[in-house]
This record gives structure tokens, C-alpha cells and sequence, in this order.
């Protein structure tokens, strides 16, 4: 059984014995927590103090967090005890995500509307995934701690922040593509390619819940 399932089941399933009110103050400090530090083994450990936390708090009569500076101070203190990230980690949290949807959801779902479009692998657009890649493993990350928390609170900061980005994204990839778009190294029509991106992306994700299981934390806790 793969640990980091075993405690994101168990997470999912004792946090329905709290109230709502502390299921709602949980959720805020996980979402955040996700946006920021990318360490999903961490954050489930947090999640699982947080529960224990809770359900002494609510057996007692009270709620996790009494106030919201609370929470921001919780948040504020378990943020440094997880994992920084290494470059190999960002390719892990990146990649599946980036082949699966990216190009393997997105390309089914486009392939009924031109299903004569070719995909071109050319220079330009590998300079661009480098720097999208670089960007979204810094720059997204610090728009997320810049969008503050509670989440709730900061919604429209988060959208704004995130049509930015976005936006950045594309005039790069045009900028790129208008220098160094005629140099094509390989076509390919969007089916076949958004098949592959699929079954590339599904290995990928498997191999990065195989190692999710493996992170010692775990092991530890389960």
C-alpha cells in the first residue's frame, strides 16, 4: 500500500468528524499551504496534525482556530519545517501535470475541432517551455504568497495574479515562436500527440506517487 495514499485517505475520511466550522479553517490553511510550498507529502502531514488538533478542540467545545490571526500565525510557523524543493522535485510536481492536461486533456478535447492541426516542435517553443517551466516553478509560487491568506479572502488577488501570469506566458511563447519558430524539429498531428502526451503524463504521475509513497516522513507517521 502506498503511504502517502494511506494518509490522504485517512486525512479525507477523520476530517468529516469535525464540525463544520473546523473543517472550513482546515481546508484554508491546506489550500494555502498547497499554493506556496508544493511539498504535498508535508502539507498531508500537516493535515493530519491538524485533525488531531481539531478534534480535541471540538470535543472540548471549541473550534480549531478562534480567530483568523490565529490561523495566519499557524501558517506562518509550519511553512519552514517543509520541504524545500529541489529541481528535481519541481519536474515531478511539473511535468505530469504539464503532458496529462496540458497537452493530453487539452489535445482530446480540440482534436473534434481541428482535427487537421500538427503540432510543431520547434526551437522556439522549446525556449519557451524552459522558461514557462522556470517561471511557474518561482514566479507562480511567489504570486501565490503574494495573494496572502486566508485564500477565501484574497480571491480576486489570486485571479488577477493568475491572468498575469497567463498573460506573461503567451507574449513570451510569441516572442520565442516569432524569433525562433522556422527552425521545426519534429510534427506531429494533435491526436497521436495528445496520445502520447496521455500515456507520457499517466507514467509520470505514477512514477511521482511511487516516490511520494517512499518519502521517509511517511513512513514514520503510518
Amino acid at each position: 500500500m502506498n503511504n502517502y495514499f494511506t494518509l490522504r485517505r485517512a486525512n479525507r475520511l477523520r476530517v468529516k468528524l469535525l464540525n463544520s466550522k473546523s473543517q472550513e479553517q482546515i481546508r484554508e490553511v491546506i489550500r494555502y499551504l498547497r499554493r506556496t510550498s508544493w511539498d504535498e507529502c508535508g502539507v498531508e502531514l500537516i493535515y493530519s496534525d491538524l485533525i488531531d488538533m481539531a478534534v480535541q478542540a471540538n470535543e472540548n467545545g471549541q473550534e480549531l482556530f478562534n480567530v483568523i490571526e490565529d490561523a495566519k500565525t499557524f501558517v506562518e510557523e509550519v511553512k519552514s519545517s517543509l520541504k524545500t524543493l529541489r529541481t528535481g522535485d519541481y519536474f515531478w510536481f511539473v511535468a505530469p501535470l504539464y503532458f496529462f492536461f496540458g497537452w493530453g486533456i487539452e489535445g482530446l478535447l480540440l482534436y473534434p475541432v481541428v482535427p487537421d492541426w500538427v503540432f510543431e516542435l520547434s526551437l522556439g517553443y522549446l525556449v519557451q517551455l524552459v522558461v514557462c517551466i522556470t517561471a511557474f516553478c518561482w514566479l507562480f509560487r511567489k504570486m501565490m504568497e503574494q495573494a496572502g491568506f486566508p485564500p477565501s479572502k484574497h480571491r480576486l488577488k489570486y485571479c488577477g495574479w493568475l491572468v498575469l501570469y497567463i498573460a506573461v506566458l503567451y507574449a513570451t511563447g510569441a516572442f520565442f515562436t516569432r524569433i525562433a519558430g522556422a527552425f521545426v524539429l519534429l510534427r506531429l498531428p494533435i491526436l497521436p500527440y495528445a496520445l502520447f502526451s496521455l500515456l507520457l503524463g499517466a507514467g509520470l504521475y505514477g512514477i511521482k506517487f511511487w516516490k511520494y509513497g517512499k518519502d521517509e516522513r511517511l513512513r514514520e507517521r503510518i
